[in-house]
């Protein structure tokens, strides 16, 4: 299946907008729970900086409490009511691009459900979407709720839908995760920790390569607003940070053993947390011996630790990495 491009609406949408450059090496680039926001119709546009079409319509806003019982207080929807175009689009600029010396990687996390059309027979598709920052498309996740074709999608902006083979349960929260190597030209994708792919092409447009924007979007299966099924989409918590790529494999590039001392020398990089751990049987490790931790590691370089212990007799090490909260 072919995905209508909505490069158009989303070029007009920003040409007014001063987007923000986001901090090298920022770690987190945008977080919300929505609780910030002004419950109801049309409030989840021009809060935070979010953009979007289809104003006035009642079809994107904030909920409070939609969830009997889930704890979640605030969230967002898109869709249900009839919209003013065939494609709604609501988006966040992020505007990262990295430089030398930056965090390569972009994640996203996000929750998002399906809510099954009610009283219309009609069914359309939820995406969630990145645009660079000139507002030009590059790939995204289609979750199809039409009986035909329901599940799961990948667009990469220019070849047809391949199909992941997953889906999605109407009316359940699910956790959507993405991992973007912006430079690689590469992604990957799970749902509640199930992958949907690895690896796998980003975009093939030739548009700018950049998280310029995370977009949720809905489009119609009819060519007219009319047409439109009252199925919609619940966004809650949502974090896009930046992360590294780690060296692989990872392992010690030196280990030196003198009286009761070990050195253990193993290569840092930025954005990784690193904790020694060390065993006297391989079974059971611990990680209590002083200084062992190396926090929010700000730029490459090679890291040492060295274990003094008195009596020491036979000990065994390995490095925990981990990337930085």
């Amino acid at each position: 299946m072919i995905r209508m491009q909505p490069l158009h609406i989303l070029s007009n949408i920003i040409s007014c907008v001063a987007l923000a450059v986001s901090p090298a090496g920022a770690g987190v680039l945008y977080s919300t729970d929505f609780e910030n926001f002004i419950s109801g119709d049309d409030k989840w546009v021009d809060s935070e900086g979010w953009i979007g079409n289809s104003k006035g319509y009642g079809v994107h806003g904030i909920d409070q409490d939609v969830i009997a019982g889930g704890g979640l207080g605030k969230t967002s929807f898109l869709g249900f009511n009839q919209p003013g175009a065939t494609l709604v689009v609501v988006a966040k600029p992020i505007n990262y691009s990295p430089q030398v010396g930056d965090l390569p990687l972009v994640r996203v996390e996000t929750l998002v459900g399906i809510q099954d059309s009610v009283t219309h027979s009609a069914r359309d598709s939820f995406f969630v979407s990145i645009y660079n920052s000139a507002g030009g498309y590059l790939a995204g996740i289609r979750f199809d709720n039409r009986p035909d074709t329901y599940g799961i999608w990948r667009w990469d902006g220019v070849n047809p839908d391949y199909d992941t083979g997953e889906g999605f349960l109407r009316g359940d929260l699910h956790l959507l995760s993405l991992v973007i190597n912006l430079s690689a030209n590469l992604w990957s994708a799970d749902l509640d920790g199930i992958p949907l792919f690895a690896n796998a092409p980003f975009t093939a447009t030739t548009n700018t390569i950049n998280f310029g924007l995370l977009a949720y979007e809905w489009q119609l299966d009819s060519t007219t607003p009319s047409g439109h099924g009252d199925n919609w989409m619940l966004i809650a918590d949502t974090v896009v940070r930046s992360a590294p790529l780690g060296i692989e494999p990872f392992r010690l590039s030196a280990l030196t053993h003198a009286a009761n001392s070990t050195s253990l020398t193993w290569p840092g990089q930025k954005g990784f947390d690193y904790q020694i751990e060390y065993s006297d049987n391989t079974k059971d490790w611990h990680m209590d011996l002083p200084g062992s931790a190396f926090p929010a590691i700000t730029a490459d370089q090679p890291l040492t630790y060295q274990d003094s212990g008195i009596g020491l007799t036979r000990r065994f090490y390995r490095v925990l990495r981990t990337e930085t909260p």
